[in-house]
């Protein structure tokens, strides 16, 4: 487990002040420790992920890079399907908070549509390690109710740009 002090020693490595970007939280806040860990840990999270993907973004094969990226062996016991799952629950938190700070159409409709297959992205995850057992058929639902939602969201968007773009002009 990595604590608070090496979190903040990795952090001053790379010149960034918790403090400074609003990451602070103190620790006798009424959510403690494991809320200013998970924040200090977030933060490196975004700056790791904001470097690979400026890696990625100038690499003459995108693919290739990405790819390298994320075939790595799993690392300290990492669990590659269960990082995927949380991967597709903080992708899915992140659009939500695009979304919350989105106020122009079709914006804040085509975050919903995003959130939503991020959502079916991380159960779906989950059900090919257990496509059956006590969870598997509300999990299915819950796919096929995300998938159809974001389709539907998305596919309206479309039809009403499209009709936007054809109406005669008045």
């Amino acid at each position: 487990m990595v604590t608070i002090a090496q979190l903040r020693a990795v952090l001053a490595i790379l010149h960034v002040d918790p403090d400074r970007v609003g990451a602070h939280i103190p620790p006798d806040s009424d959510r403690g420790q494991a809320t200013q860990q998970a924040v200090m840990v977030g933060l490196l999270h975004r700056l790791a992920s904001a470097e690979l993907r400026r890696v990625v973004t100038a690499s003459a094969s995108d693919r290739d890079t990405a790819n390298a990226a994320v075939e790595s062996e799993p690392v300290l016991g990492d669990n590659p399907a269960e990082q995927a799952c949380f991967d597709a629950s903080l992708l899915q938190l992140r659009i939500g908070a695009l979304a919350a700070n989105t106020k122009v159409d079709p914006a804040p409709v085509l975050l919903d549509a995003a959130a939503r297959a991020a959502d079916a992205a991380g159960v779906l995850v989950r059900l090919s390690r257990e496509p059956h057992g006590a969870d598997a058929e509300s999990r299915w639902q819950r796919v096929l109710e995300d998938l159809s939602a974001a389709y539907h969201l998305s596919n309206d968007e479309h039809v009403s740009a499209a009709n936007v773009m054809t109406q005669p002009i008045r």
